[in-house]
């Protein structure tokens, strides 16, 4: 991350009506993203990393690494484009380039993804990149309104290339 991705993060993380699809509950400030953007990073220390994706020079989303289990050698993976750059493809790009790099570079034997039900365009996204559907949370996530499930879902890496 630079802190020329400032403007990116405020509008991911202070997008209110999305809040309920990750761990948001308030906004987060500018300083605050800030301290952020310039903090000492590690993945196996901080157990989560963000990479920021561009198109022609411009931050247009974010792809986090979280959770990561070392011993195990699998995170959770989460994504976000910001509302003006989606469904140019820039989420499947995306994808695809933090599962190569996970498993490539990280050494990571497999992604996990819990995305709501009612998401399908994302499930489709995952599925298109090789996330295969491995169980479902009932109730599992409050979007302000109602309970939804969650669908889990997996990338194994000697599973890629079937």
């Amino acid at each position: 991350m630079e802190i020329s991705d400032l403007p990116l993060l405020m509008e991911l993380e202070n997008h209110s009506e999305e809040w309920w699809l990750g761990a948001n509950v308030a906004p987060i400030s500018g300083e605050a993203l800030k301290r952020y953007i310039v903090g000492d990073h590690d993945l196996y220390r901080d157990q989560q990393m963000r990479l920021i994706l561009e198109s022609s020079n411009k931050a247009i989303g974010a792809f986090d690494l979280y959770d990561l289990n070392p011993r195990n050698r699998r995170a959770g993976v989460g994504l976000a484009i910001a509302p003006g750059e989606r469904g140019n493809g820039h989420a499947a790009a995306g994808l695809s380039l933090l599962v190569d790099y996970a498993f490539q570079h990280l050494s990571l034997h497999q992604l996990w993804a819990e995305i709501p039900s009612k998401n399908e365009q994302s499930v489709h996204l995952f599925q298109k990149a090789g996330f295969e559907f491995c169980g479902t949370l009932k109730d599992w996530i409050w979007d302000g309104h109602e309970w939804v499930d969650a669908i889990l879902m997996q990338c194994v890496a000697n599973n890629m290339s079937k």
